[in-house]
């Protein structure tokens, strides 16, 4: 299957001057390349932002624990 791909002439112009330093073998495999780091890069973004929400409780659970933690000693001396 092929595709006609209607890239910006700027564009065009860019690729083939970074294809050399790129060690792809063609366009398609540079394009293809960025594609799969552009990817890379959304899903690594996407699993960060499910985790902040998550370090977030934790941090707080944390701080709650040693509060109590602190108490406990407190009341032991």
């Amino acid at each position: 299957m092929v595709f006609k791909l209607n890239i910006r002439p700027d564009l065009e112009a860019e690729i083939e001057q970074l294809l050399s330093r790129s060690h792809a073998r063609s366009k398609t495999e540079y394009i293809n390349r960025a594609i799969e780091n552009y990817n890379q890069q959304l899903k690594r973004e996407l699993s960060l932002r499910q985790l902040k929400d998550y370090f977030k409780s934790y941090q707080k659970e944390g701080k709650e624990i040693l509060r109590d933690f602190a108490k406990l000693k407190s009341n032991s001396c």
